[in-house]
């Protein structure tokens, strides 16, 4: 075609002189190489590529199933009653021959069998041992557990509602109000919480009561400097003001824009609050200003297990690993979730 259009310059171009390229060879600019993803399904593909914060969440959501979903097959009455019989029993696991795991204890030397030594019936073992009153231990682990959940569940409830909410008005408000805001915030973070707690010993009785109120005065102000801070430069943008304008309230504003906007905050904070809350219960609990015997809770089993530590290391060991388990993986599901959330670390 070129060459009789090189030859003939008036020759006239028709449409059969011209061949449609196949499909696949086609170029178009417009075209998307990558799938359209919304904010949510973007940060949970970059989770995804962090092995250790998948594997996080899937050891926490183990240990939840497990803490919650066992309550009906553990009477309560066992975990209070003491049975001298089975007292200070090494873990037994049927069909393990591993010292350490089949009923044996080394004393002076030599390996020897306690359940045969102290006549307990055929068939009766325990998984994880006992303690000193003959409790065991994998049921009260796993109690323990659920206390350390449910403490951790406290404080992001008041993380949700008492510090996201007074970050916003403080942040939104401004002025006057924010600064009275703040400094009751600084005023209520110089207290230590253990001194919190002591105060309310003076009230109630040592346990569940008093470490919750500890949590619910103190734990919410970091989550609400956050949301003060972000708040304030939230405020100031386009589709913020664009709502104001058209005289949206400002409760609307908050649960339409501020809070959607917030959630990746919200939820890091909250990820960093649930194992110093975890903490904050096994200390005071170690130190016994917590939950006390007989109820139990990881931070009992530790103070505990401490006190036979030289000769059954197995009594402290077995919920300290439980403990830092937890804790790691609230820690680590944490950094995941900010790296993922985080706009500066998109690839």
């Amino acid at each position: 075609m070129e060459e009789n259009l090189k030859l003939d310059p008036e020759a006239k171009v028709s449409p059969e002189d011209f061949q449609a390229l196949p499909k696949e060879e086609e170029l178009d600019a417009e075209k998307i190489a990558a799938p359209s993803l919304t904010f949510t399904q973007d940060a949970w593909r970059r989770l995804k590529k962090n092995k250790g914060a998948v594997i996080s969440l899937f050891v926490i959501i183990v240990m939840i199933v497990v803490a919650f979903g066992s309550t009906p097959f553990i009477n309560h009455d066992t975990l209070v009653k003491s049975a001298p019989k089975y007292a200070n029993l090494p873990a037994k696991i049927p069909g393990v021959d591993i010292n350490g795991f089949n009923g044996k204890l080394k004393q002076g030397g030599v390996w020897v069998d306690q359940y045969k030594a102290n006549n307990i019936p055929e068939g009766t073992y325990f998984v994880l041992g006992t303690d000193y009153l003959g409790h065991s231990l994998a049921q009260r682990i796993i109690y323990g557990t659920k206390v350390s959940l449910i403490v951790a569940l406290v404080a992001t409830f008041f993380d949700l509602t008492i510090g996201v909410s007074y970050g916003i008005v403080s942040g939104w408000k401004g002025g006057m109000v924010d600064n009275v805001m703040q400094r009751i915030i600084e005023i209520i973070s110089s207290i230590p919480s253990l001194v919190i707690v002591v105060l309310m010993l003076l009230v109630f009785k040592p346990g569940m009561t008093s470490i919750i109120l500890a949590i619910a005065i103190s734990s919410w102000t970091t989550m609400a400097r956050m949301i003060r801070a972000e708040t304030l430069q939230l405020k100031s943008q386009e589709y913020v003001l664009a709502a104001r304008t058209l005289g949206e309230s400002p409760i609307k504003i908050a649960m339409k824009h501020l809070v959607p906007n917030l959630s990746s905050i919200i939820i890091i904070q909250t990820m960093y609050t649930i194992p110093s809350a975890i903490f904050f219960e096994a200390f005071l609990s170690f130190i016994g200003i917590g939950i006390s015997a007989p109820e139990t809770s990881l931070g009992v089993l530790l103070n505990d297990g401490q006190k036979n530590f030289q000769f059954l290391p197995y009594q402290m060991w077995y919920p300290a690993i439980v403990l830092c388990v937890l804790m790691i993986s609230f820690n680590l599901l944490g950094d995941g979730l900010r790296d993922a959330f985080d706009p500066k670390t998109r690839r």
